[in-house]
């Protein structure tokens, strides 16, 4: 069965934050669409699939479409990709394949599954609900090329496509196993000319920030699309890691209520009550207490999807509203208390158009114009000494060791997994080699010596 093969591959979400992609699919669905829209600026993995492994994209998409019964399937990307259209749309031919390609504006999150929804269909996801309430289901390209490998020759997920750039000598898209420490993905793009230096576990908006002195215990996941190293800027640090007492603080002294938080909230702009300045209004005015309750302005941070719009390009006092939900939601979550949908209509906001955010303003804002332009024909591939391979690196439970130290393990082989009942995908040795250690966290594994 399509789903049991999905999830004994291990396959979670390429595009995202690594949903399993065989519960996701375990649906019927007006709708199946496909996000190829190359979301964050500066990742160009998303491209490379499309260009090349079209073929195999295609077949997978129009399976799944047909599982999922979906009346249409589409793929949405962004208009001026040229290359990346016309090899789905041979694919598409070829296989005679009932998939449309709908294209999109140039603009930051095209992405976001909610806004791909609206692009698409003209529907708006529900505050607190999911693609599937309104009769969509949606996946990322790349993920369907795993599925493929999982269709054909029950391939397990073991290798990560990914981009580095940044400040590195030779930007490179790496297929590397999965658990490779970052510093050799560093020394595959030729290192870097800094001494210190940033770097971003992820794109320019959403990714992760970290230094070079924490560099060397990244590694890379299931869910890593790329790898930015930059020189250090302190707006970076902020934008990124602010401590957030000293965002609160900020927040009631600065805070000039101009709204545009809201009005450019890609969230709010489709007809979800999003409104960032009303939370920070809130929290200009009101301590978080401690035992946060169900509050219906702190109630707003639930929906946010975390892009970064507010505080890149909206705030004019450069205040983070972002980190304020993110801050708040968690809270929420900590508590238990969910976003609860009043059925009250959901009305797009007529400027949207008008107000959607362009990749290269959000480039220009954070100083990395300059990496915009690289483009990737190769990818190279490579086969570490070792890996360590995090036993959490998607939404879900964390999984369970099922290997000791010393047993022996192939490429695919199953070494951790989860009950049934819980949310999750099996994770596989991503070399073949002997297990050296097992900790709570991750599965260390080197190469037998010859």
């Amino acid at each position: 069965m399509l789903l049991e093969k999905i999830h004994s591959s291990g396959i979670v979400g390429a595009g995202g934050a690594g949903f399993p992609t065989a519960k996701k699919l375990n649906a019927k669905a007006e709708y199946f669409l496909i996000n190829a829209a190359e979301c964050e600026p500066l990742l160009k993995t998303d491209h490379y699939v499309m260009k090349n492994h079209a073929e195999k994209c295609i077949q997978a998409i129009a399976e799944v479409g047909k599982f999922v019964e979906a009346e249409h399937i589409v793929i949405a990307t962004k208009s001026h990709y040229n290359e990346e259209i016309a090899s789905l749309q041979r694919a598409i031919d070829k296989f005679n394949a009932p998939i449309t390609i709908f294209k999109m504006g140039n603009f930051y999150p095209a992405g976001d599954e909610q806004v791909i929804v609206y692009e698409v269909t003209g529907r708006t996801v529900p505050p607190g609900g999911i693609p599937l309430q309104v009769g969509c289901v949606v996946s990322n390209i790349t993920t369907m090329l795993n599925v493929y490998e999982s269709m054909v020759s029950e391939t397990a997920l073991t290798h990560k496509l990914l981009t580095i750039t940044g400040e590195v000598n030779e930007p490179k898209l790496l297929l590397v196993p999965i658990g490779t420490p970052f510093s050799k993905c560093l020394e595959l793009a030729g290192g870097t000319s800094l001494t210190q230096f940033i770097f971003l576990n992820g794109g320019p908006m959403m990714g992760k920030i970290g230094n070079h002195l924490n560099f060397n215990d990244q590694v890379v996941t299931k869910t890593t699309s790329g790898i930015i190293v930059l020189e250090e800027k302190e707006y970076l640090y902020q934008l990124h890691e602010r401590q957030i007492s000293q965002i609160i603080n900020q927040a009631k002294s600065s805070c000039i209520q101009c709204t545009l938080c809201t009005d450019l909230c890609p969230r709010y702009q489709i007809g979800i009550p999003l409104h960032p300045h009303q939370v920070m209004r809130h929290l200009s005015m009101n301590e978080i207490p401690d035992d946060i309750d169900d509050d219906p302005v702190w109630k707003q941070a639930i929906l946010c999807c975390e892009c970064g719009i507010c505080e890149v390009i909206a705030c004019p006092m450069s205040l983070s509203p972002r980190q304020v939900n993110i801050y708040v939601k968690n809270r929420l979550a900590e508590k238990g208390i969910r976003y609860q949908y009043n059925g009250e209509e959901l009305i797009p906001k007529p400027m949207r158009d008008f107000a959607k955010t362009p990749p290269k303003n959000i480039l220009l804002k954070m100083g990395l114009e300059k990496y915009a332009n690289y483009t990737f024909e190769d990818v190279t591939e490579f086969e570490t000494e070792e890996v360590f391979i995090p036993l959490k690196m998607h939404i879900g439970a964390p999984c369970q060791a099922i290997v000791n130290p010393g047993q022996h393990v192939n490429v695919g082989d199953v070494i951790a997994t989860l009950d049934d009942d819980k949310l999750g995908a099996p994770i596989h040795a991503s070399i073949s080699g002997i297990v050296q250690t097992v900790g709570e966290q991750l599965i260390h594994i080197k190469k037998d010596v010859a």
